[in-house]
């Protein structure tokens, strides 16, 4: 390819963006905006917590764009990198909105060279986009469509709510002791940084996005952690490589995975294999299926691109035809998605090693992307310990990565989804062995309290790291626990403690990995915490724990719901859900006004999704109790406990104040013995 062809690439921040003068444009042929309020707080919480630690940039990846000129103005045509910038986009209109003075404030707004203000993010043919855009920005001839055309459109409504969501994260911040709302956005404004890669117009784009999906040679970071980590073995390098690879497909279940990778020493047929036998590694029952000494070889030294895609083997000496998304089964299949990546599980794992063997923790934050710094001191202990102790550490690991995976399979939710389910939902799964079939399959659980407790952990707190995880699989290892009793035993205490916890989510979750116990407040030190009229900045995990525990009771007390209620109740399930809601509304349609503090008491609030809270909106309560009850499911349980307060036709201040005494002796009686 010429140089006239070749692809030039920036660093970008939204201060080079503000500067340079930066316009985008959205093509036509490209999909609606759909990044959730789950995907959208996430990207936002990350970098907040990014901030908090002074991490001197944040990295968000890479876009692929076209340079084009267009009456003499420079507009980059995005490619590929929409949903993370505009993304971007509605974050500095959300500082905007919420009245936060910062280098942000301009940003939404791109000035051509005559004079013109328009949005910086530009929608080719998406006249109502531009509209919502420039409305938002403040522009003279633009108009915010209305609620109900936002709501309607599929090109408008997730922009809508990733707005909403964002303005109230921005909020928050300016009560925050950690991380003001001033220094949010500065650290936005000149930390961010994304790769722009600047393709010619002239490119075919077809032949372009056909190399970019087929190549697929690019080195992920935890490919490049695997081959400095295997640098230190000395010795069993099939083994344990045929382990790593078992342990990293989390698109399957581990024992198939393990079916896939080894033979079976002892010449016993899969089928009789008891799923136990594989919580550790087992050299005298497991071989590796091992690949040829030529494609071993071949795989020590520099490949070209076309020597990749001719070899029998990937980079690592993995036969290409092993195929782990799919299984050839002729019975209803489970099929199930991770609640994190690889990445993350092996930061998990490498917790879990350090904390069983008495070391100190990790000092980076809890993120995939900082893998390779993470895990710095185990790839590098040759040089403080000699290489023999460096294979010792590093095969410790790897037998521990083995546990982690098993218990990780066992004991953790997934995303579960039924060849007869139209949604996948967060289920754990047992071994079933079809009659007469040589493979283990699982079946999905009943929904218990250990799935529901652990969605709480999964949708609330630091949601990048899940932090919960080390402990949990820590103790499951440590204790050789078997039984769901003892699992939930101690995903509650570890639960409990850490959201008791006065140190960091980081260091309890540490602590309780290593048997240790953190410095925690009482219940009753907690509890302080709800007399505050907080309103929406109420944490979202107080909200969902609350749900777990009005579900446990009335899963005691199943036999006396009515059979409508009943059923509503096996419907109900811990979902993602970012949005609290005002029960007695802010802005009454009747103008019945409450006190400040009785308002956003955490008695008159409610945690719904933002398409259940838009349902309700300003509606007076006794408009959303009838709403509530004609509805199929449950929006909350809090909700219903809500609805069922005495003084039916008030929701006034007694109402609300006892409300929150029922919620509080709900906590307490959880809490007691902590």
């Amino acid at each position: 390819m010429g140089d006239h062809l070749s692809v030039q690439t920036e660093l970008l921040t939204l201060e080079k963006i503000y500067t340079d003068n930066y316009q985008f444009s959205i093509p036509s042929y490209q999909r609606p905006y759909v990044w959730t309020d789950d995907d959208v707080l996430l990207l936002f919480r990350d970098i907040k917590e990014a901030c908090r630690l002074k991490e001197p940039n944040y990295f968000i990846g890479t876009i692929l764009s076209s340079r084009i000129e267009q009456d003499g103005e420079r507009i980059y045509e995005l490619i590929d990198g929409q949903q993370r910038t505009t993304t971007l986009m509605l974050m500095t209109i959300a500082f905007k909105y919420a009245g936060i003075k910062s280098d942000l404030a301009g940003l939404a707004v791109y000035t051509s060279s005559d004079g013109e203000d328009k949005p910086r993010l530009q929608f080719s043919i998406r006249e109502q986009v531009q509209q919502l855009l420039g409305g938002l920005a403040g522009l003279k001839n633009y108009q915010v469509p209305s609620k109900e055309t936002i709501a309607d459109n599929a090109y408008l409504k997730q922009m809508g709510v990733a707005l909403d969501v964002l303005t109230k994260e921005v909020e928050k911040l300016k009560s925050d002791n950690e991380v003001s709302a001033e220094v949010m956005g500065e650290y936005l404004y000149r930390q961010v940084q994304w790769v722009n890669n600047v393709v010619p117009t002239q490119m075919d784009l077809n032949r372009l996005f056909a190399t970019m999906n087929t190549a697929g040679i690019q080195l992920e970071q935890a490919d490049i952690l695997k081959a400095k980590l295997f640098k230190n073995i000395l010795t069993d390098k099939a083994q344990y490589d045929a382990m790593w690879v078992a342990c990293e497909h989390l698109e399957n279940y581990f024992e198939r995975n393990v079916q896939k990778v080894f033979s079976d020493k002892l010449g016993v047929d899969w089928y009789r294999v008891s799923p136990e036998d594989l919580a550790e590694f087992q050299s005298d029952i497991f071989v590796p299926l091992t690949t040829s000494d030529e494609s071993k070889n071949r795989t020590k030294k520099g490949l070209t691109i076309e020597e990749i895609s001719e070899s029998s083997t990937n980079l690592f000496g993995e036969p290409k035809d092993i195929d782990f998304a799919e299984d050839d089964f002729d019975t209803e299949t489970v099929y199930c998605r991770p609640i994190i990546k690889f990445p993350l599980l092996l930061i998990h794992a490498y917790r879990v090693f350090l904390a069983l063997n008495g070391k100190p923790d990790i000092e980076p934050r809890l993120h995939s992307d900082r893998l390779l710094e993470i895990f710095k001191p185990l790839i590098e202990t040759s040089l403080s310990t000699g290489r023999e102790c460096a294979d010792k550490e590093v095969k410790g690991f790897l037998d521990i990565l083995w546990k982690v995976r098993y218990q990780f399979d066992r004991w953790v939710v997934k995303w579960v989804e039924r060849d007869d389910a139209t949604e996948s939902q967060l289920s754990l799964t047992y071994y079933s062995k079809p009659v007469g079939k040589k493979y283990i399959n699982r079946s999905e659980k009943e929904l218990s309290d250990i799935v529901l407790l652990q969605s709480v952990r999964n949708f609330t707190g630091e949601r990048s790291a899940q932090y919960w995880l080390t402990p949990f699989i820590s103790g499951l290892i440590s204790g050789d626990l078997k039984q769901e009793s003892d699992a939930l035993a101690l995903l509650e205490r570890i639960d409990n403690q850490m959201s008791l916890s006065n140190e960091t989510q980081k260091e309890a979750s540490f602590a309780l990995a290593a048997g240790k116990q953190p410095n925690c407040k009482t219940w009753l030190e907690q509890s302080d915490y709800f007399n505050n009229s907080l309103g929406t900045s109420f944490e979202h995990y107080w909200f969902q724990k609350l749900e777990y525990l009005i579900w446990k009771q009335m899963k005691a007390s199943e036999s006396s719901l009515s059979s409508e209620e009943l059923n509503k109740f096996k419907k109900y399930r811990i979902t993602s859900k970012n949005s609290v809601e005002h029960v007695h509304p802010q802005n009454d349609e009747y103008k019945s006004e409450l006190a400040y503090e009785t308002l956003n008491s955490f008695g008159n609030l409610v945690l719904l999704s933002p398409g259940e809270n838009s349902s309700y909106s300003n509606q007076d309560v006794d408009k959303k109790r009838i709403d509530f009850d004609r509805k199929s499911h449950f929006d909350a349980l809090k909700l219903r406990e809500m609805f069922a307060v005495k003084g039916q036709g008030l929701w006034g201040k007694q109402q609300i104040d006892n409300h929150l005494e029922d919620m509080m002796a709900v906590f307490a009686q959880h809490y007691k013995h902590q």
